[in-house]
């Protein structure tokens, strides 16, 4: 099938009209069963007289046939013939190297999932054809190049992260490693040593950000298994690579403060800190060295964001880093008076806060707001940061934590006391603040196993959990919902006098018009007949 047919099928399939579109559909997928049919979708995205929505609408449709019958799981189903594999993989780099931007990260994806079938037994002509391209244009300081090829291994490799260890499987990396661990380290710094010229918001600025990022997310992919023996070796210029970038600041590169998505600069730096996190957990021994000087720049990172949506990737990012610092043997650098007040002031208690972001799910989307709570899927909020950096110092610093943050937990609760309607926010920052204290250890089944003897729960519980409970118009709904989530967590730590309070109270909530808050009284009703 010529690729003019299949350009009009494409048009027809993007139609208002139901009919056309159906029409086309059809035609489309016949089309895909005519062994031709990939070479010549190809071809149409080479045509720059077409319009690049049909053209885009050609890269998704070939990136879906090769997810579907490249290696189809069902023996009945379509398979693509060897030779035209064959044709495709042999033109699908250049490919990718000359159609537009937008069509890129759909080629990439089908490159991707060819390589998990393919890659490198059956596919050996893609390093040493994709390594000369990057060499010429890292040479020539073609950052854009650069950062297309670096994308497609990105895809490639990316799966190295999560992939079950297996002699294949480090015979793969081995095999990546030994033609593409020199040339990575070249490329990040030559990119580093450009960084100071990257000072202005223009497109060669966010270009070299963006390789710089896309070096870093390899990194990470050819690390995550194992230390590579290479890397290990040459640790210190990727470590001093990867402080310079930490230290990097572009003010015209800034996101606005209404805007939720990172800047360049942010999405850099959280993939550095990943790169950190990484070594922390899993090359210890080696990362050792650099740890005190990597963790300072970290920690002015976090001192520098704030509370805007388009910091909470860079901030969660390095709020766990601190976290998985806190709970390893080194955690002694956190162990000065200065430090931990440091943290735990600036760092944690801002980030514990109740966000706009966080109040308008409570209100819109009840169903997510219970979920991400309910199965953890919050993990990457600034809250759940913060409580879990809580919990991290408090491992070897519980009373000096507990201390510093009961005059917090008292201010905040005074500060709703004068002012509930005004400052509701302050209670539920409070109440937070006392589960990430206390909770030490949990089941889903008992909730609360481990606490801090330090804190007084049922104090807590009859002064200032309770009321929220029994409160006929409570300031804010998600108050009572954190009450709920108070006595759950900890059911098995309060006393029996204290249900004959509870239970009536979330009996009573059952008919709440706030969906979370009725779901949450189901949920600790059913949890808190089962303690004994």
């Amino acid at each position: 099938m010529d690729s003019n047919t299949l350009s009009q099928y494409f048009q027809a399939s993007m139609s208002p009209d139901a009919a056309t579109r159906k029409q086309a559909e059809a035609s489309l997928a016949s089309a895909q069963r005519q062994p031709q049919c990939l070479v010549s979708v190809l071809g149409l995205l080479t045509q720059e007289q077409v319009p690049l929505q049909v053209r885009q609408a050609a890269a998704v449709f070939f990136k879906n046939v090769v997810r579907r019958h490249w290696e189809p799981e069902d023996e009945h189903e379509l398979t693509i013939p060897d030779e035209i594999k064959t044709q495709v993989k042999d033109n699908l780099l250049q490919l990718f190297l000359s159609v537009a931007e937008l069509l890129q990260s759909q080629l990439s994806e089908a490159m991707a999932l060819i390589a998990s079938h393919d890659f490198p037994a059956k596919w050996q002509t893609l390093l040493p054809g994709l390594l000369p391209q990057l060499e010429t244009a890292t040479t020539q300081k073609d950052y854009k190049r650069v950062t297309g090829l670096l994308q497609i291994l990105h895809s490639i490799c990316k799966r190295y992260r999560h992939e079950f260890k297996s002699d294949e499987l480090f015979t793969e990396i081995k095999y990546v490693l030994e033609k593409l661990q020199a040339p990575l380290l070249t490329i990040f710094k030559q990119a580093v040593a450009d960084l100071p010229l990257a000072t202005a918001d223009t497109a060669a600025s966010k270009l070299l950000l963006g390789c710089l990022t896309s070096v870093v997310s390899l990194f990470y992919d050819l690390c995550a298994q194992d230390l590579p023996e290479f890397f290990e070796d040459n640790l210190q210029p990727w470590m001093e690579g990867f402080v310079v970038t930490l230290k990097y600041q572009n003010g015209a590169l800034a996101a606005d403060d209404d805007e939720t998505e990172p800047s360049a600069v942010s999405l850099l730096q959280a993939e550095v800190v990943e790169g950190l996190s990484l070594l922390m957990s899993k090359e210890e021994e080696a990362f050792a060295p650099y740890l005190p000087g990597c963790l300072g720049e970290v920690w002015n990172v976090l001192m520098a964001a704030g509370l805007h949506p388009h910091q909470d990737l860079l901030v969660t990012t390095a709020v766990r880093f601190l976290t998985t610092v806190s709970t390893s043997v080194h955690h002694h650098l956190f162990a000065a008076p200065e430090v931990l007040n440091n943290v735990c002031r600036k760092i944690i208690s801002p980030n514990v806060q109740l966000l706009q972001a966080d109040e308008e799910l409570f209100e819109e989307n009840a169903f997510e707001y219970v979920r991400r709570d309910v199965e953890g899927s919050d993990s990457d909020t600034r809250r759940r940061g913060a409580c879990d950096l809580v919990r991290g110092l408090c491992r070897n610093y519980e009373k000096q934590v507990t201390d510093l943050f009961s005059g917090d937990i008292a201010a905040l609760l005074e500060q709703y006391r004068v002012n509930p309607a005004a400052n509701w926010k302050a209670k539920d920052a409070a109440i937070y603040l006392v589960i990430a204290l206390t909770l030490k250890g949990s089941t889903s089944r008992l909730g609360a196993t481990q606490t801090n003897s330090l804190v007084d729960l049922a104090e807590f519980c009859q002064s200032h959990v309770l009321p929220e409970l029994q409160a006929a118009t409570p300031p804010h709904p998600i108050l009572v919902a954190d009450a709920i989530k108070f006595v759950t967590t900890f059911r098995v730590q309060l006393p029996r006098e204290v249900y004959e309070h509870v239970m009536p109270a979330l009996v009573a909530l059952l008919g709440h018009k706030e969906a979370v808050v009725h779901t949450y009284a189901a949920t600790a009703i059913e949890r808190m007949l089962t303690v004994k």
